[in-house]
């Protein structure tokens, strides 16, 4: 008799616990979904953290996790740290092996890769078969790769100029700027973040119907998002407009103290709503309600939320940077400004404000876009491809 194949297990890697709030994690969570539903991989997810030395199974929506000690490996680190690395390689690559050979593992995928990316990397060259190492890069990691030493961009440059790493970036500009933090050119894989729009949109309560118009920012409350930026438009926006506020959702970060206090020098702090830390599954409920979208950031290498504002057909406003031109096109299905330019910025939610016949078509434009072209089945059948295209994933065993 036969015996049935075992499912390959794909292994995802994070620096974090899945239930953070960020787009990281999302991104992790639905291709995991999606492998479960094509029924062609077995995903898993690894956790990094610091006090499970011994690995630690759980089960996350459905998703197996192991929660487990991943050492940083940096080149020219002092003796002691040096002595401690090796002895938690010895033992961590013994107890890894046989975990991925227990679960068939032939792929190793590090989202939002750090330095342990050097770990792994170290780790599985010295098992008996090639398990391909995949590295996932969304935004603020490759801001970290860019503010390294000589010694650790050189160290990164070796990792990711390997023939045997496949490195993945969220959009072509973020492959851009990681070769531009490398000084060398890295061949990646451009796989866009995808959405889900019938499951993310049906998260939503059914809304309630109000005479209050709704200018809606969903980000983190970091500098780099330019909420300071749409804060000050407001103010000047809520002169004109007595029955319009402002919805701020994200999580915590450094600026929320200061944007709150900007909201109370420029009186406004009444009209303005703060929601920090909302759970992605009442998230939704904010897009429901709102009656356009701003997104002005400084940096964004994708930007999720533009494809959440677009499942709800709502009008956006975001700015020209990163990869926002990769899902924005400008006039069509949203309207682009520059960063830091308060007075565009106003003139464009304005514009928005007075024509809603207009900002109903153009939002209508980018739900049919992103309906189109982003989707976490399209950006799982790149992996898939990317997998198949790599010979030595089915050689040797472990």
């Amino acid at each position: 008799m036969q015996s049935t194949p075992r499912k390959k297990g794909y292994l995802f890697i994070l620096p974090w616990p899945l239930d953070r709030i960020g787009g990281v994690n999302q991104v992790v969570i639905n291709l995991a979904r999606e492998m479960q539903e094509a029924n062609e991989f077995f995903p898993l997810v690894l956790i990094n953290e610091w006090n499970a030395i011994d690995p630690i199974i759980e089960d996350f929506q459905g998703l197996k996790t192991v929660r487990w000690r991943i050492r940083t490996y940096r080149k020219g680190m002092g003796f002691k740290r040096k002595l401690a690395f090796m002895l938690w390689e010895i033992r961590f690559r013994q107890k890894f092996q046989r975990f991925c050979r227990d679960n068939n593992v032939i792929a190793i995928n590090l989202h939002f890769p750090v330095s342990q990316a050097f770990s792994i990397g170290r780790v599985i060259k010295k098992f008996k078969t090639n398990l391909q190492l995949i590295l996932s890069f969304h935004g603020s990691d490759v801001d970290a790769v860019a503010s390294e030493g000589e010694v650790e961009v050189n160290q990164w440059k070796s990792l990711l100029l390997d023939s045997d790493v496949r490195v993945v970036v969220c959009s072509n500009d973020l492959g851009r700027r990681l070769n531009n933090a490398l000084g060398c050119g890295v061949k990646s894989l451009v796989v866009h973040n995808g959405l889900d729009i019938k499951a993310f949109s049906s998260m939503a309560n059914e809304s309630t119907s109000s005479a209050e118009r709704i200018i809606l920012n969903v980000a983190k409350f970091d500098e780099n998002k330019g909420q300071g930026v749409l804060i000050n438009a407001f103010s000047e926006i809520a002169m004109k407009y007595e029955d319009v506020k402002l919805v701020l959702v994200g999580g915590s970060d450094k600026a929320l103290p200061g944007l709150k206090a900007l909201c109370i020098e420029k009186r406004i702090d009444k009209r303005v709503e703060f929601h920090p830390d909302v759970p992605h599954k009442h998230v939704a409920d904010f897009y429901q309600r709102a009656t356009l979208f701003c997104l002005p950031s400084r940096n964004e290498a994708f930007g999720i939320v533009l494809l959440e504002a677009g499942s709800f057909a709502l009008p956006i406003i975001a700015t020209r940077v990163g990869g926002v031109p990769e899902i924005v096109h400008e006039g069509i299905n949203g309207i682009l400004v520059n960063p830091d330019s308060q007075a565009e910025l106003t003139h464009s939610i304005m514009s928005l404000l007075d024509d809603p016949v207009a900002a109903e078509d153009m939002g209508k434009r980018l739900f049919q876009h992103v309906s189109s072209n982003f989707s976490w089945g399209g950006a799982y059948k790149k992996y898939v491809e990317m997998l198949a295209n790599n010979d030595d994933t089915d050689k040797g065993s472990l």
